[in-house]
């Protein structure tokens, strides 16, 4: 057993602790004992839970900084041609590799990861992240349902034979303009029966919302070029997915920007949770959720960065503040999303919608040694008033010390990665 101290202990389910103790063992915390002699003092420091980012796509690490400044509608297809007309598959597990690095190092331990091909289970696997891999599907043509629903159950089979408690994997339509509502219906049938979590992009941008409730517009024009037709949906996107069953707890909902207010109360009711993406959602000029209105009303809330295709870097320290100031700038007003609820936001709100809240999120006795200590002796952070208001709104990645898996500090050296994903963003640049 080893008895970790600290300067503060923040265990997100209770007030944070002055000098405080945890005891782990076995991979496990076995009590936060008090005031006892530590084995390992972090000076200056504070032990937290690791981070749980909601929302990420790994195999999209080696495109940061491809796409940038790009509108959404030339994004996806400049996207979509690099990943399947330039990387090999290989590539695509160097790409997810380099994005496990940026996680650890960044304090990150659990991920709502959304993969294509399959290389970020294999990455999550090799440096012990923990989280949902959600396999996503496309199909926009009601004839290619049966395909991609064949399709996702082989490699789910593969997957499942390697999942753990604390790892396992998901099914993920992809958004309501790459899926069709036979699609739609058939992933949903097959995850309630196979009991999987399901998360889909929805409600993300105009351009989605103008598709879905017209019938019309760039997505619209791009369904039409292949031959598929596109009927209005005359409802929102949340309320046009909720006709095939896909809110329902068990449900996670990615991005929930173009909302309207009928859309909130199918929320409450179906218990639906939401991953907040505030830097990429900005990025995109998609706009900011209205995030307090879903606290106010019981929505589980968490935090992700999205890909770094679209964010350019994981900082969940960097998206709490963001989280907390688009409020403030969309309301004109301090509200109730403050450093105390974003950091649950970060960390236990992110484990309760991924449903793994008993197993990690927080700092108690039984569940898993994921904790990162960060250090706040940074004059950039100092004084330290309160410990959480001192991260949330002064701390960085930069200052994350060390990320703990399972009761063992991460330890990598990114170089050889590194030098790799140059070459081949250096291919990239050229083919595309």
């Amino acid at each position: 057993m080893t008895i970790y101290q600290a300067d503060w202990l923040c265990p997100v389910s209770s007030s944070p602790v002055r000098l405080g103790c945890m005891a782990v063992e076995n991979g496990r915390i076995v009590s936060l004992p008090d005031r006892c002699p530590p084995d390992v003092v972090f000076a200056g420091c504070a032990i937290i839970p690791g981070f749980v980012n909601a929302h990420s796509h790994l195999e999209l690490t080696i495109l940061r900084g491809f796409l940038d400044d790009l509108p959404f509608a030339t994004w996806i297809p400049r996207l979509t041609r690099a990943k399947y007309e330039v990387l090999s598959s290989a590539e695509m597990l160097l790409s997810s590799r380099l994005g496990c690095i940026e996680m650890l190092r960044a304090g990150v331990t659990c991920l709502g990861e959304v993969m294509d091909i399959g290389a970020a289970w294999e990455a999550m696997h090799e440096f012990g992240l923990q989280g949902i891999a959600f396999q996503e599907v496309f199909g926009p043509a009601e004839d290619q349902a049966d395909n991609a629903l064949r399709g996702l159950k082989e490699r789910l089979a593969k997957y499942r034979r390697n999942e753990t408690e604390t790892l396992r994997v998901g099914v993920s339509p992809h958004a309501p303009y790459t899926v069709s509502a036979k699609l739609y219906r058939s992933v949903n049938e097959f995850s309630r029966v196979e009991d999987l979590r399901l998360a889909t992009h929805i409600a993300e941008s105009r351009d989605e919302g103008t598709f879905v409730r017209f019938g019309s517009g760039v997505f619209a024009d791009r369904w039409r070029e292949r031959g598929i037709s596109t009927p209005p949906g005359g409802c929102s996107p949340l309320a046009y997915i909720a006709e095939f069953g896909l809110l329902r707890p068990g449900t996670l909902l990615i991005h929930a920007i173009d909302l309207e207010e009928s859309d909130f109360r199918l929320l409450e009711a179906t218990r639906s949770a939401v991953v907040h993406c505030p830097k990429s959602n900005a990025k995109l000029a998609h706009g900011s959720a209205r995030v307090e209105e879903m606290l106010d009303g019981g929505v589980m809330v968490g935090l992700g960065t999205d890909s770094v295709a679209s964010n350019n870097v994981v900082d969940m320290f960097e998206e709490m503040r963001a989280a907390i100031f688009q409020q403030r700038v969309r309301n004109g007003a301090v509200g109730p999303l403050d450093a105390k609820r974003a950091f649950r936001m970060a960390t236990l709100g992110g484990a309760e919608c991924l449903g793994m809240a008993e197993h990690l999120g927080t700092l108690e006795p039984g569940k898993r040694a994921d904790f990162v200590v960060v250090d706040l002796n940074d004059p950039a952070v100092q004084p330290v008033y309160d410990p959480i208001d001192a991260m949330v709104y002064s701390a960085s990645r930069h200052n994350v010390r060390a990320t703990f898996i399972g009761g063992r500090e991460v330890k990598i050296d990114p170089s050889q990665f590194l030098r790799d994903c140059a070459a081949v963003s250096e291919r990239l640049k050229a083919a595309v």
